[in-house]
């Protein structure tokens, strides 16, 4: 399944809500590679077990533990650009990756745009027959719910951060 979508973190015709600034959105796409579980509902842990650098663009490989499951991916941040996350496949998800760029269309007109591409678990047997339709529809809704609250947690992050710390701090 491919899937994307745009939220918007300035918008012009709310006055009342504080603009970020490119860096501080930024920071808080880094924020939510080295710490995850501030994010992501039901994560239990997440452990950083290798980073790179090479130019503009550092590369964390992760565990993520969800209980029951972990999770292993590599997560590349393309310096104030995009995120690109890669989940390696196991017995519960199939490859899938999930970029995150911050477009800005004019000055200080700032977006995020969320792309998926989801790659199916293995069927297992014996549970309820469900459409591949129905399952990318409901995965849509809760991909669109999360990326809501990621921004949220940007902003949470943003207004609790001195103005310039955001541009003192690029590791996380």
């Amino acid at each position: 399944m491919k899937f994307e979508h745009l939220v918007q973190i300035n918008d012009p015709s709310l006055p009342g809500i504080d603009w970020l600034t490119r860096q501080q959105l930024w920071f808080g796409l880094v924020a939510r590679a080295w710490k995850p579980t501030r994010f992501v509902l039901g994560l239990e842990d997440a452990q950083v077990m290798q980073t790179s650098q090479q130019g503009n663009v550092t590369t964390l490989a992760r565990v993520l533990n969800y209980g029951p499951f972990q999770i292993e991916d590599t997560i590349e941040l393309i310096e104030e650009d995009r995120t690109k996350t890669r989940i390696v496949a196991n017995q519960f998800c199939g490859d899938s990756t999930l970029t995150i760029s911050i477009e800005e269309p004019e000055s200080g007109e700032l977006w995020l745009r969320f792309q998926y591409q989801v790659s199916d678990a293995p069927v297992s047997q014996g549970g309820p027959e469900v459409s591949s339709h129905d399952v990318d529809e409901i995965r849509k809704q809760a991909y669109r719910a999360a990326d809501i609250d990621t921004v949220r947690m940007i902003r949470e992050l943003a207004m609790a951060m001195p103005a310039n710390q955001a541009d003192n701090r690029k590791d996380h």
